[in-house]
């Protein structure tokens, strides 16, 4: 590459930090990639080889962000602050997509923007990729010019942001929530990068939801796409504790009947409640009385309490998926789960709802 293709000085005054950071975002976090020290007034960025392009973010050696800088193809640019605190007023000079990002997001709050005017002229900058993104459509054209097969897309956190509402609106249903992680995925098309961002998002937001019929998605996540992809940091060992779950899920899921532990299933009674607990645990304590509680108020109920450090049983925590103690499992006079990973006050409603 040619020499100093990365050229970027920061001006401003009165400035008590030596040590200036400039960060990359992925999704909603960042990560550091560039040190400047403040001299004469500036700071600057000078490299042999450009950045990735992206947006990325300044910050203090405390780490306090200062102010948010799009770098773009053209990284021979500088930025004029009058006071770093409030970020107002900021020129730039020698690189119009730059320029016009200071001046749109200036703009954002306010009614009646017309983001297409902050555009430029070369149709792949990043910053008509970015402005096309932030274009809202109604539910059924949701993700309608959202570049979800370039790789650029993911240096905003306006990804995360447009995921988490997308997904939370939809029905609390596994088959619809599949269905929609598979289109969304489908538009990454050939880019590596965010499909692999995706899966990972999917698989953080769906390893412990909060509904607890949901886990047919984490299956779903790691047989048809961790199972079927290679990808980065995945190794076979954590390939093998993906799978192994996936297959326990299996078994856990709503409808089926429970495994076996201890006389479990020779107890008669037209509701249980298993109840995992540490007995170091405070908030095990609390949940315990009460469900005993509620057992006085409901004698069709049975308690099953399990010891989870006592246990003769191997895996147990694996066995029955216990992430947090404490964790319980309400059965049918079948054994068959039809709650699980809820609160003992929920119990009653859910004596309730059968």
């Amino acid at each position: 590459m040619l020499l100093g293709q990365t050229n970027i000085k920061i001006y401003f005054e009165n400035q008590q930090d030596s040590v200036f950071y400039l960060h990359q975002y992925r999704g909603s976090k960042t990560h550091a990639v560039d040190t400047s020290y403040y001299k004469k007034g500036r700071i600057q960025f000078k490299h042999n080889q450009k950045f990735p392009e992206g947006i990325y973010v300044l910050t203090n050696q405390n780490d306090f962000p200062l102010t948010e800088i799009l770098i773009g193809k053209d990284q021979r640019f500088s930025l004029i602050v009058n006071d770093l605190d409030y970020q107002n007023p900021i020129k730039v000079r020698g690189c119009k997509e730059t320029a016009n990002y200071v001046k749109m997001m200036a703009q954002l709050g306010h009614d009646g923007v017309d983001l297409n005017q902050f555009k430029v002229k070369k149709e792949d900058a990043f910053i008509n990729l970015l402005i096309n993104s932030m274009q809202q459509h109604d539910f059924e054209h949701y993700w309608d010019g959202f570049a979800l097969n370039d790789k650029r897309i993911l240096t905003y956190p306006l990804i995360d942001k447009k995921l988490e509402a997308y997904f939370n609106s939809l029905p609390i249903n596994a088959g619809i929530i599949n269905a929609e992680i598979d289109k969304v995925i489908a538009k990454t098309g050939d880019c590596d990068d965010v499909r692999d961002y995706l899966i990972w998002y999917f698989y953080r937001k769906y390893y412990a939801p909060d509904y607890m019929n949901l886990d047919d998605v984490y299956i779903h996540l790691v047989e048809d796409y961790f199972m079927k992809y290679e990808m980065e940091n995945v190794s076979e060992r954590v390939l093998n504790m993906m799978s192994e779950r996936a297959n326990c899920l299996k078994n856990l899921k709503i409808g089926a009947k429970i495994p076996e532990i201890g006389n479990l299933h020779s107890i008669k009674s037209p509701y249980i409640a298993v109840f995992f607990y540490d007995k170091d645990c405070h908030t095990c304590m609390k949940e315990g009385k009460i469900l005993e509680e509620i057992q006085s108020r409901r004698p069709e109920l049975t308690i099953f309490p399990v010891e989870i450090n006592s246990t003769g049983i191997e895996n147990l925590l694996f066995l029955y998926d216990i992430q947090t103690t404490p964790t319980i499992y309400v059965l049918d006079s079948q054994k068959k789960i039809i709650a699980k990973r809820i609160k003992a006050e929920q119990v009653e409603q859910v004596l309730n709802m059968d």
